[in-house]
């Protein structure tokens, strides 16, 4: 599968939520996340990703963000 194209284990339903998923994850991606995030994150998704992935399912949710609008 095509790494930009990954999903994660979970997609939020909510246009904030989904909106909030990739905003953590674009933090996820510079840094590690503290508790209180790395939850909210891990309550979105499903899990905590590495750096990779989270770019990876950062890019997924983006397309799919743009494609409910």
């Amino acid at each position: 599968m095509d790494k930009q194209k990954v999903p994660p284990p979970q997609i939020p339903r909510s246009q904030e939520k989904l909106e909030r998923a990739i905003c953590l994850l674009g933090n996820r991606i510079q840094a590690e996340l503290n508790t209180k995030s790395a939850q909210e994150l891990i309550g979105l998704l499903g899990r905590y990703p590495n750096p990779q992935e989270a770019a990876a399912w950062k890019q997924f949710l983006k397309q799919r963000l743009k494609s409910k609008q």
